[in-house]
């Protein structure tokens, strides 16, 4: 057996596609320490919700599994070490199905009024993570830590949580913690409210007007 440098995550010795897989399904902390990074870049009020999302996504899926308490797959559980441990969802899979869902209705926010680069940046960044929740998911089941229904509870749990903190971004509760004294003191900004909808709508008309007839 081996194992990747960050977070121990085991393959067979050898197995190319084992390696590559185990490797991916470190792609859910990169994406934790993105958003926190973003946030501490940008004071940008909806990076710290969608991180506070993914904490709590997380602190769900490890809930779910103590009161489910689903055996990890037991042809494998062994060699990984994990029988003592439960596997009902896979919070792997449920945490970047989450930053799937929350990215892929971010992108289709307001998507017509949105230029062509934004749009294509955008609609590549929601394929990349697509293509990245699939290959978490493979990797959970191919290297034997979740079975598939596991791994498929994951997923839709994830997408459903994302789903629900877009949801929120644009609570105009943000907009007013932003303009405290407090959300003054700290620089923070709120960019997702419906006055960014009408933002990209003034821009829309001001470059229609600019075309030729």
């Amino acid at each position: 057996m081996a194992f990747t440098d960050f977070s121990c995550v085991y393959y067979d010795d050898g197995d190319k596609l084992g390696k590559l897989l185990a490797y991916a399904a470190l792609i859910p902390y990169v994406l934790i320490l993105f958003h926190a990074s973003a946030f501490y870049c940008r004071r940008d009020i909806h990076e710290a919700v969608i991180f506070a999302g993914l904490v709590l996504n997380e602190g769900v899926a490890r809930a779910l599994k103590h009161l489910l308490a689903h055996p990890r797959p037991p042809a494998t559980c062994a060699k990984l070490d994990l029988c003592d441990e439960f596997g009902m969802p896979s919070s792997h899979t449920q945490c970047i199905a989450f930053a799937f869902a929350v990215h892929a209705l971010l992108c289709a926010r307001g998507f017509a009024l949105k230029s062509l680069s934004t749009r294509l940046v955008e609609g590549f960044e929601s394929i990349a993570l697509l293509v990245a929740t699939a290959m978490v998911a493979t990797s959970r089941v191919y290297l034997g830590y979740h079975e598939l229904e596991q791994v498929a509870a994951g997923a839709c749990l994830g997408m459903l949580l994302g789903a629900a903190t877009y949801a929120t971004l644009s609570w105009k509760l943000w907009a007013g913690i932003a303009s405290s004294p407090l959300g003054r003191f700290f620089h923070l900004k709120s960019t997702l409210t419906s006055s960014e909808l009408d933002r990209l709508e003034l821009e829309a008309r001001f470059y229609r007007k600019l075309k030729p007839e």
